[in-house]
């Protein structure tokens, strides 16, 4: 009579010694490598997510802050440009050189003038400069920078000058 297996029978697992081989233990590496990948695409798809929406969010407040600043600037630019002369009208004031020693300075640049310099009489108030100082100053603003009185031309310069808003002088100007 062949043996019997009685252990089959009764419930109990088969010995070790049995011919089937043991069932395949479950590859965890490839699985937990796999998760980390789908994990991490989740998290940087939300991530992109976020970022659209705050793109779509933020996008018209910053197109509209652009837009202010722009055209502030844009109007301070034709306010500054409006307040000073041309560099045409700048050339027509009088000029001479200096030729006597004096303790005063040119209050633009701040530097003592010196025999030969080119300076600048404005008409009106009487003050002087150097020419190059107060050139560059009255192509940003049509006045004085001491006394800030604006600065006349002279009165056959006046029908030609009405186009800028200029008006008549009474007095000489020293050549």
């Amino acid at each position: 009579m062949p043996p019997t297996n009685n252990n089959r029978i009764s419930g109990e697992p088969p010995p070790s010694t049995s011919a089937y081989p043991p069932p395949p233990k479950p590859k965890t590496r490839i699985l937990s490598i796999f998760l980390v990948g789908v994990i991490m695409m989740l998290i940087f798809s939300l991530f992109l997510l976020l970022i659209g929406i705050a793109s779509v969010l933020l996008l018209p407040l910053l197109l509209s802050s652009l837009h202010r600043h722009l055209r502030r600037r844009r109007r301070n630019r034709r306010h500054e440009s409006s307040d000073g002369f041309s560099s045409r009208v700048v050339k027509k004031l009088p000029q001479f050189k200096f030729s006597e020693p004096t303790t005063s300075d040119c209050v633009v640049c701040l530097d003592g003038f010196r025999q030969g310099q080119w300076c600048r009489n404005l008409p009106g108030c009487g003050h002087v400069f150097h020419r190059k100082c107060v050139d560059s100053w009255l192509l940003k603003a049509a006045t004085c920078p001491i006394c800030r009185a604006r600065v006349r031309f002279r009165e056959e310069d006046a029908e030609h000058m009405e186009n800028f808003g200029d008006v008549l002088i009474i007095g000489q100007v020293v050549c």
